[in-house]
């Protein structure tokens, strides 16, 4: 589990954001994958944002994304490499870093984390690689 204190969540996610994006070729195949999964909460009545993050994780740190979300909905946070070797692991913390408890999914490259915010607010969701490789990714964002 990842802990992440309020003010290393910040430095954390200006590092994501200065790594940079995935290639185009990787972005496409992982934002496929990513897609790929999220069509099986769309099942159960999820729908999927087109709004995506592509990019490339950090070497050995997550890349968090802030998400504004509504008490009373239900979300599933999936992501996607194109690394088959990688294993992915998807958190969902509370803007001050607390973990929230979700539901997972982690099947190597791809991975989700599901949950129903009891308070509306900011959360962070935090994408990071087991063995702290730097990877491209795509993180998709599903509600109802």
């Amino acid at each position: 589990m990842i802990r992440i204190p309020l003010i290393a969540s910040f430095l954390v996610l200006e590092i994501a954001l200065a790594a940079g994006p995935a290639s185009s070729d990787a972005a496409v195949t992982c934002r496929r994958a990513a897609l790929e999964l999220a069509g099986a909460w769309a099942n159960d009545g999820f729908r999927t944002r087109e709004n995506t993050w592509t990019a490339t994780l950090p070497a050995g740190k997550p890349a968090l994304a802030r998400v504004n979300l509504l008490a009373g909905n239900r979300y599933w946070f999936t992501a996607a490499t194109n690394a088959a070797s990688t294993t992915l692991a998807v958190e969902i913390f509370t803007a001050s870093g607390t973990p929230v408890a979700a539901e997972t999914h982690r099947d190597g490259p791809l991975a989700a984390a599901g949950f129903s915010p009891a308070e509306s607010g900011a959360y962070l969701i935090a994408v990071s690689e087991a063995h702290g490789t730097p990877v491209p990714f795509c993180l998709v964002h599903s509600y109802k």
